[in-house]
């Protein structure tokens, strides 16, 4: 069950990857409520296969290539590790995901934020240089979208200074 839904999220359905990456944990010893959250999240993908993500070029906001990275601050309860992602879209439309848990453990929910956004930085630099590859160019910069303030603040000002409320 997990091998189908593993593939059908890596192909066309990414809404699938948080549930996916959750039962991956228990692949080697599942329990039966973990096979009762397969069936369900099968069940999910199936009740929805109508549905569909549609683009169209008459909306696509002011950049053509745009990315956003997130991350969950210690959200796994027992490694104490944080989930992080990105996102890529092309003409409003995703072309590249990522979901998983980070490999250390990180202090404030700005480390997290600024690792996954680090990640995501690698990735979009990947993507740079395979549109220069193909020929395409862009007039805008490449730009990752990000949620914390904190980390925003870090990144963008002349004398970054880290606050806390400890």
């Amino acid at each position: 069950m997990v091998g189908s839904l593993l593939y059908v999220t890596y192909i066309i359905r990414p809404d699938a990857a948080r549930t996916l990456s959750k039962l991956l944990e228990f692949l080697c010893n599942p329990s039966p409520l973990h096979n009762a959250a397969a069936r369900r999240a099968i069940a999910h993908l199936y009740q929805t296969k109508t549905l569909a993500i549609e683009f169209s070029g008459q909306n696509i906001g002011s950049q053509a290539f745009a990315g956003a990275s997130d991350a969950a601050f210690r959200d796994d309860l027992i490694s104490r590790r944080s989930t992080e992602g990105y996102l890529f879209t092309l003409f409003g439309g995703a072309i590249d995901w990522r979901s998983t848990k980070q490999t250390s453990v990180t202090k404030l929910s700005t480390e997290a934020e600024l690792m996954a956004l680090s990640h995501a930085g690698t990735e979009s630099i990947w993507w740079s240089r395979f549109f220069e590859e193909v020929g395409m160019s862009f007039d805008d910069e490449q730009t990752i979208y990000c949620d914390n303030l904190q980390t925003i603040r870090l990144l963008t000002k002349d004398r970054p200074q880290l606050s806390t409320k400890l």
